[in-house]
């Protein structure tokens, strides 16, 4: 019964030590940048990290979109409509893209915009209670927080500046395992600096709001 607790509400953030914790790294591909305007999530994929080391646990799925793949979106991410024929539904395998991210720390780069696609999507769903109950992290917000001064905080640039190794961008599970390495390198930064919870790295993230109006009023991102 109380194992049954645990997987509906989980531990408070300030619980969540970062040496400890298991972070679910996220990232999806879509028909378009409108979720609103009736683009759909067309690929999900997720990996781990634990004790500042990706772990082999690696979730990578094409979905059928339920309508056409714009060749404009097709020529960013490679997946055409032949790739997406006979592949599941977002609905018919939300639980399983939830059942890999059990109570992990959700975390993306742009997480937001990950969020709003499967929280309008599917909004009553298993997943879409993920991101409402989850603690989640945003590797762009953090970079911000803690690298200010860098001339961009996309995630291309990001990795080229902390010399991780490219994987195929635009696709779900290489931009996944780029954030992933990423997010390695900004959680051990925060760590120095004296973050010890995922509470901590929340904080730090928070401050991105107000260091994000004074790039942008000095556009260096």
């Amino acid at each position: 019964m109380f194992n049954f607790l645990n997987k509906i509400f989980p531990k408070k953030f300030n619980d969540r030590k970062l040496a400890e914790e298991t972070f679910c790294i996220i990232d999806t591909e879509t028909t378009g940048l409108e979720v609103r305007s009736g683009d759909k999530i067309i690929s999900f994929a997720g990996v781990k990290v634990k004790s500042f080391k990706l772990l082999d646990a690696i979730f990578d799925q094409l979905i059928d979109p339920e309508r056409d793949v714009p060749s404009s979106s097709s020529k960013i991410h490679g997946i055409y409509q032949k790739d997406i024929v006979g592949k599941p539904k977002i609905r018919e395998i939300e639980h399983d893209i939830s059942n890999f991210i059990s109570n992990c720390t959700i975390v993306g780069h742009n997480i937001q915009f990950d969020q709003d696609f499967v929280e309008t999507i599917i909004p009553y769903s298993e997943l879409a209670l993920k991101f409402k109950l989850n603690p989640i992290l945003d590797t762009f917000s953090l970079a911000i927080s803690l690298f200010p001064d860098l001339e961009s905080h996309e995630l291309s640039d990001l990795c080229k500046t902390f010399k991780i190794k490219p994987e195929i961008r635009h696709t779900a599970l290489g931009d996944s395992i780029m954030t992933a390495n990423l997010f390695v390198i900004l959680a051990r930064e925060a760590q120095e600096r004296g973050a010890k919870s995922v509470y901590d790295l929340i904080k730090i993230m928070n401050k991105s709001i107000e260091i994000s109006k004074h790039l942008k009023k000095n556009k260096h991102y």
